[in-house]
C-alpha cells in the first residue's frame, strides 16, 4: 500500500478547491460584478460620488478575476499552464493580478474616506464628495496603478524548478515581499480608521437628530424636510454599505496578511519540501479568500441597501420587457 506525502496530500487537495470553490466563486464573481455596474449607472445612482468608486470596484474586480482565477481553472481542465513556462504570460498575468489587487484596496480606502467626509458636519470638507473630484481621484489612482507595478514585469521570470515566480532574484524577492506587505497592511489601517471616524460621525449625528425633534421646524425647514430626509436615508445606505465592505474586506483578507508577514520573517530559512507545499497551500487559501470577497459584493448590495434592491428590480424589469418586446416583434 502506498503511502502519500504531505506535499502531494495538499497538492491532491488544491485540486479539488479548483473544482469545487474557484469556479463557482469566478462565476458568481463575474456575474455579480456586472450587475453592480449595471445597477451603479442608473441614473438615480451614478449621480451620487460613492456611486463611481462602486462601479469603478467593480470594473476593477473582474480583471482581478480573469488575471489568476481564470487561468487556474483554465489550466485545472487542461492540465498544462502556460504561464510558469511563457515568459511573457508570466509577467501579464502577474502584471493584472497586482495592479486590479492595489487597485481595488485603494478604492475601498477611497470609499471609507468618501463615508466619512460626508458624514462630517464641516460644509468644506463635504464640498471634495463630488462626482468630478472622484472621477479624478479614479483617475490618477489607476494610473499611479498602471505605472507602480511595471516592477512585476522586470522581475516576474519563469525557472524550471519553481514556475512563475517573484523568487528568481533574492534582492526583488525580498522587495516584492516587503512592498506587497506594507501595501496590505497600510490599507487596513486606513479603512479601519475611517470606518471608526464614520460610526462616530454617525452616532453624533443621531444626538442632533433627537434634540433637534423637540424644537420647532422653521417653515422653511419643513417645505425641505421630505427631501431632506430621503437624501439621508440614501446617504446612510450608502455608509451602510461602505462600512460592511470594509467589514468583509478585513475578515476575508486577514489570512492573506498574516501570511505575508510570515513570508517577511522566514524569508530567509531554509524550508523542507512539506514547509514549502504548506507555504503554497496557505497562500492558495489566502488568495481563494480575496477572490470570494470579491465575489459576494453584488449580494453584500443586495442585502444591506433597499434603494439598491430598488434599482436592480427595476433594471431586470426594464430587461424583461425588452426581451418580451423584442421575441414578441420576432
Amino acid at each position: 500500500m502506498s503511502t502519500q506525502t504531505l506535499a502531494s496530500q495538499l497538492s491532491e487537495l488544491s485540486i479539488k478547491l479548483v473544482i469545487y470553490c474557484w469556479t463557482p466563486i469566478y462565476i458568481i464573481g463575474i456575474l455579480g460584478n456586472l450587475l453592480n455596474i449595471i445597477t451603479f449607472s442608473r441614473r438615480t445612482l451614478r449621480d451620487n460620488a460613492c456611486s463611481q468608486y462602486f462601479i469603478g470596484m467593480s470594473i476593477v474586480q473582474i480583471i482581478l478575476f480573469n488575471s489568476l482565477s481564470l487561468t487556474k481553472i483554465i489550466t485545472n481542465i487542461s492540465g498544462y499552464d502556460l504561464g510558469q513556462t511563457v515568459a511573457i504570460l508570466c509577467k501579464i498575468r502577474s502584471y493584472l493580478f497586482i495592479f486590479s489587487l492595489g487597485l481595488m484596496r485603494q478604492f475601498l480606502c477611497l470609499i471609507s474616506i468618501d463615508r466619512w467626509i460626508m458624514s462630517t458636519d464641516n460644509a468644506r470638507i463635504r464640498k471634495f464628495s463630488s462626482v468630478f473630484a472622484v472621477r479624478w481621484l479614479m483617475i490618477g489612482s489607476s494610473v499611479f496603478w498602471i505605472l507602480y507595478s511595471i516592477h512585476i514585469l522586470i522581475g516576474f521570470q519563469t525557472i524550471p524548478t519553481r514556475g512563475c515566480t517573484h523568487l528568481a532574484n533574492p534582492s526583488y524577492a525580498l522587495f516584492y515581499v516587503i512592498q506587497f506587505t506594507i501595501s496590505s497592511i497600510i490599507p487596513f489601517i486606513i479603512m479601519t480608521m475611517f470606518s471608526i471616524f464614520t460610526l462616530r460621525n454617525v452616532r453624533n449625528h443621531s444626538r442632533i437628530r433627537i434634540a433637534s425633534q423637540n424644537t420647532a421646524p422653521s417653515s422653511t425647514m419643513q417645505f425641505n424636510l421630505p427631501q431632506n430626509i430621503r437624501r439621508r436615508r440614501y446617504e446612510m445606505q450608502l455608509i451602510k454599505l461602505s462600512l460592511l465592505q470594509v467589514i468583509f474586506y478585513v475578515f476575508f483578507s486577514t489570512l492573506g496578511t498574516y501570511y505575508l508577514l510570515y513570508s517577511v520573517i522566514t524569508n530567509s530559512s531554509k524550508k523542507s519540501s512539506d514547509q514549502i507545499a504548506i507555504d503554497v497551500f496557505l497562500n492558495n487559501i489566502a488568495l481563494l479568500l480575496i477572490y470570494t470577497y470579491s465575489s459576494l459584493t453584488f449580494v453584500l448590495y443586495t442585502l444591506a441597501s433597499r434603494t439598491f434592491r430598488k434599482e436592480f428590480l427595476l433594471t431586470c424589469s426594464r430587461m424583461f420587457k425588452y426581451l418580451q418586446n423584442m421575441f414578441l416583434i420576432d
